[in-house]
Order: structure tokens, then sequence, then C-alpha cells
């Protein structure tokens, strides 16, 4: 349980409170839709998944969603776009939002220690070495803790699933049995750690001074609009009425209900990934870190930028882990992944900004080809929809305008005057640069140039200058 899977789609590797979720389901475009939908019927078939759900957005809205297959392998009980798919791992991206809000509450920060959050807690209780570990390094994955509560004691792992007290105690008791425990891997390294999650959402829970889940709902879920959206605890799957999304197991693919033990990780792991929600409402979360502004889950850029920031080498050549994401570098631009699986399902989410694209897609098995068959749909979905947008969104000059700061002293302002793009350079005269694209544009006389990075919609967040072989990025400045 507690899978985190490695994701590489080929095709690309190499404002107000109703702006950041569906303000109406835009009405989607037929060929889009039946394109979709015999893709996806397709793949299902070719990959043998019981059920697959899938959603594109843009900047503006839901592009296409469509479902297919059965709820559970032998049946002839349809799918449906409503029914809750697990996300898994993909979870955490969703955890790293709820530190961003309490960081911009000042409840928290990223530099927070776990000594800091217990300061009276003695060696007994939390080893020395990590007295200093981070929040951000808990959500980046190099605390030096180790992956899993099943690492250190499998007899610990497996009571977690009796989920005999409410997640706020589970997640005292996970406290107890592992942090006196010294680290296992070094720290500052990047090594997948669920454990590390589960420590970071108490971390949240006690400055806050509310259950982790309730953060959730309260600044995440309730704020996006994601009514489906909820945490699948061993009670509330108990009381679960059909029709059921069954999950498949992992190994041999067999049907795994949904009201059982196992079925889903214990709650002590809620903040590494025991999420379900409908493919829609996961549309919508996508749609907000596709749009880029932080209203209305967050107060600040600041906050926000933070989640995308890529902080440490990942396992895959070219890819930074951030908080919760996957970030790369593609030939559609910058891009945010995730994958997630509790090994009896799987989800894969990719955001594109400069491409303004979008999707999430999930399936109800956990079997080793449940990745192959996602990642096809999503080579799909990038090479019809996102290739189509790649460029096409429109940038007009005045979404270049702006201070991006290099270093301390060396800040970039962008203007526009009589619809000639300026630039000014700390104590160098301003010049104009001439296009070479929309987001491309260079001097003349100098060989250099500047390439600006922009979202689905408002201005650009960056620039870089390239200029004798080497590319320095310089942010947006906050006003």
């Amino acid at each position: 349980m507690g899978r985190c899977w490695q994701i590489v789609v080929s095709i690309v590797v190499g404002s107000s409170l109703l702006a950041a979720c569906f303000p109406s389901v835009l009405a989607a475009d037929a060929p889009t839709q039946q394109a979709l939908s015999a893709k996806l019927a397709e793949i299902c078939r070719k990959h043998d998944v019981p059920a697959m759900s899938v959603a594109v957005v843009d900047g503006k809205g839901l592009v296409a969603s469509q479902c297919f297959g059965v709820r559970k392998r032998g049946t002839s009980d349809q799918v449906e776009l409503s029914d809750r798919f697990p996300l898994g791992s993909c979870t955490k991206s969703m955890t790293a939002t709820v530190s961003a809000v309490l960081v911009d509450s000042g409840k928290i920060n990223w530099e927070t220690t776990i000594g800091e959050v217990w300061p009276k807690a003695t060696d007994e209780f939390i080893h020395p070495k990590l007295r200093d570990v981070t929040l951000e390094e808990l959500l980046s994955h190099q605390s030096g803790l180790p992956g899993d509560i099943s690492e250190i004691s499998s007899q610990a792992w497996a009571k977690f699933f009796e989920e005999s007290q409410s997640p706020v105690l589970e997640r005292r008791r996970m406290l107890t049995l592992f942090l006196s425990k010294p680290p296992t891997q070094a720290r500052g390294t990047f090594v997948y750690s669920n454990l590390g999650y589960a420590v970071a959402s108490a971390m949240l829970e006690t400055r806050a001074q509310e259950p982790f889940e309730t953060l959730m709902a309260k600044h995440v879920f309730e704020p996006l609009e994601m009514p489906s959206a909820d945490f699948r605890t061993l009670k509330l799957a108990e009381q679960l009425k059909p029709p059921l999304l069954w999950g498949h197991r992992a190994e041999g693919g067999a049907p795994m209900d949904p009201r059982l033990a196992g079925a889903e990780n214990p709650s002590v792991y809620a903040a590494a990934g025991t999420v379900h929600m409908s493919i829609e409402d996961y549309a919508k979360y996508a749609r907000w870190h596709l749009v880029g502004s932080p209203s209305p889950v967050l107060r600040s850029q600041g906050a926000f930028d933070q989640l995308h920031q890529p902080i440490v080498d990942y396992t895959l050549p070219g890819c930074k882990y951030g908080c919760g994401w996957i970030c790369s570098d593609t030939a559609l631009g910058p891009a945010l992944t995730h994958a997630g699986s509790n090994t009896n399902a799987f989800a894969v989410i990719w955001v594109l900004p400069e491409s303004n694209f979008a999707a999430v897609v999930c399936t109800n098995s956990g079997e080793p080809q449940a990745f192959p068959a996602c990642d096809e749909l999503m080579a799909y979905l990038m090479k019809e929809l996102a290739t189509k947008r790649a460029g096409g969104q429109e940038v007009t000059p005045d979404r270049l305008v702006g201070r991006y700061q290099l270093t301390p002293n060396f800040i970039f302002d962008v203007s526009v005057k009589d619809g000639h793009v300026m630039v000014g350079i700390t104590n160098q005269p301003t010049q104009e640069v001439f296009p070479d694209s929309p987001t491309k544009w260079s001097y003349r006389g100098v060989d250099a140039q500047l390439e600006f990075s922009l979202r689905a919609t408002g201005p650009a967040y960056a620039v870089t200058l390239h200029q004798n072989g080497a590319s320095q990025k310089a942010v947006r400045m906050r006003n």
C-alpha cells in the first residue's frame, strides 16, 4: 500500500472566487467528446482495465470528460462520471496546498521544524537528528525518514488498518512510535516517504488546532467546490451503499470490496493518499493549478508559486520534486505531474500551464497494466489537445509587463511604450526588444534573447535570459 509510481509520457518529456473552479461547465466540442470516448474504450480494452475516467480542462473550464467500463470486473455495472476514484499519492500536492494555506495565515512556515512544533518533546520522543527537519523537507521527501511505516514495523503497519481511534489520535500514535527512531536516509536527499507526509499532517493540525481532514475540506475542497471529495476511512467505507466502485488488486486483478479493510490505506496516511473524488471535481483542482491565481484557496501569489517550485532532484533524469509535484521541462513547456496508487486503483494528473492544458485520468485497477493504460491515454490527450493549445493562447505584450528579479541587484523592468516592448536592466539603459514569437523577444546588436513564461491566463510569471550559451531565470516580483 502507499505506492507511488514514476510516470513519463513519451510524447512530451525531453481572481474571483469562481475563477478557480467551473463557473459553468462549458459545453465540450462534440467531435472532441466522441473521439475521446472512442479512444477511452479502445485503451480500456487494449490494456484490460475494468474502467477509466478522464477529464481535460483549460483556463476557461472543462474541455471534455468521459468514462468507460464497469465498476467491478465480471459485471455489467457501468461506471459513471459521478463515481469517486481514489487518488492515492496524487493527494500529496493537496497536502502541500493546505500547508501553503497555513503559511499564508502565519500559523506555520516552510522552514518550521519538527522540534519547533513540539518544543517540549524530549529526545526520548523526537530523535535529535529529526528535530531540525523542516516542513518543506517533509513535503519534498528530504527528511531522512523511511518510505513507509511497514519498513520499520510490519506489525505496527497492520495495526493501523484497524483504525481503532480517530485519525488525529492515529497520527499521534504514529508520532510516538516512530519519531524517536533515527533517520534511515541522509537528510537533504530525495527518498520518497509516505511516512514523512503523515508527520507533516500532524504538524499542520497541531499548529492549526484542527484535524487535518477538516483543514483540507475547509481550505481546498469547499473553496474549489468539490462536493464529492472526501477522505476514505474504514468507518465511512463500511457505510457505503451500492452502486459501488470496486478496486482491483495489483497482484492478480481480483476485485476488492471498497467496504473492507485493506481496500484503502489507513487513516494515518490521509495526507499521503486516501482522498477519493469524482473525475470532474478532480479536474477543478487541476484547473486551479493551471490558471495560476491563488484565489480562492490562498491569499498570496508567493504561497501559490512555492507549490510549483522545483526543490530537489527526482529519480527521473531532468525532473525535480517540489511540494507534492514532480516538475519537469517538456516540449509543451514546464509540467507538473504526479501519479498515485493504493494498489487497487491508479490515478495521474498533468498540468501544462504554458499550453493551457491540464488533465486527470483514473482507473479502478492497481494491476501492472494500469500505468501504461493511463500513460497512453494521457499521451493521446496531450497530442490532440495540448499541442493545439501550445502557443495558441493569446499573448499580448501587456502580459509581459512587470519587474523580474534575477539577483537582488539585477532586475528586468519590462514595459510597453507606443506598442514597443522596452526592457530596462538595473544600472543599464532601457532598450527595445523584438519578437521572435509571442513569448520570445531578442535584442538587436546584442546576442541575447528573453523568453517569458506564462500560465493559461494572467501575466508572465518569469523571464529567462538566454545569452552566451547560458540561461538564467528571473522571477516576477510581487507588487
